[in-house]
């Protein structure tokens, strides 16, 4: 297991999570969001990782999260290789058809929906707001993406009433 602290460029707070995967353009992590908290899984886009610092096995949060880890959970069924092209890894949450959260150029700012289609250089977010409702179609350019997130617990929870 390898933890580390990944530095996001202009954006205030690290990112510390479990390094599942490593690629050319993108890298996992498991979310360790607040003390020894696992929530989610993020894609960094790698060409604005600032510094990716491991965090060393002495810690105790280190030691906890090394515990708390499974191989069981939805990371042991992800292709890797997604992390190497940008394409591949939006047709990946395409396919998936669950729901992420977007993060452009603001760090408080979360676009959440589901990719609906996949272009050359961007996809097409259907999104909806914070109270469920559709909120339109937006396009996106593969290369404003800072980060993906997908099973937090709050994308899980929004989920269940989309599916309902």
């Amino acid at each position: 297991m390898e933890l580390v602290e990944i530095k996001i460029k202009r954006f205030k707070e690290p990112v510390t999570g479990i390094l599942l995967g490593n690629g050319t353009q993108w890298s996992l992590v498991k979310l360790n969001v607040v003390d020894y908290v696992l929530d989610g899984f993020q894609f960094t886009n790698k060409r604005y990782v600032a510094s990716n610092c491991p965090i060393k096995e002495d810690t105790l949060q280190y030691r906890i999260l090394a515990i708390k880890n499974s191989s069981k959970d939805i990371s042991s069924k992800i292709d890797l290789n997604i992390l190497e092209e940008d394409k591949l890894l939006y047709f990946f949450l395409k396919n998936s058809n669950i729901l992420v959260a977007i993060c452009l150029h603001r760090e408080d700012v979360l676009y959440v929906g589901k990719i609906k289609e996949v272009n050359t250089k961007s996809f097409i977010l259907e999104s909806y707001d914070t109270e469920l409702r559709e909120s339109g179609i937006m396009n996106i350019e593969f290369d404003k993406v800072r980060y993906i997130q997908m099973h937090t617990d709050y994308l899980d929870s929004l989920s269940l009433i989309i599916d309902k």
